[in-house]
């Protein structure tokens, strides 16, 4: 009897966006990742102290996903976030 061997292809990810805000001693990561092997993007938000409360949304397309963090970001800067770090 054969054994029938299955390929595995190595998850890839790449983040173009990282931004992290802060408000007082709070700490959080709002980032965007692209899926290599896909072509999906995700927006995900991961709060420093709590990472049972991140969220992750996923989209076809960067300018879709491009939109989505800018208005996450946005809603943050409007609750008294401020930008303490990004990167790209």
């Amino acid at each position: 009897m054969k054994q029938r061997l299955l390929s595995r292809t190595r998850q890839k990810t790449l983040t173009l966006v990282r931004w992290e805000l802060a408000r007082g001693s709070e700490r959080v990561v709002c980032r965007i990742d692209r899926d290599t092997n896909r072509g999906m993007f995700a927006v995900i938000v991961e709060p420093y102290r709590t990472l049972q409360r991140a969220s992750i949304e996923r989209f076809n397309a960067a300018a879709a996903a491009l939109r989505r963090h800018a208005m996450v970001a946005a809603g943050l800067r409007d609750q008294g976030w401020s930008v303490a770090a990004y990167t790209k």
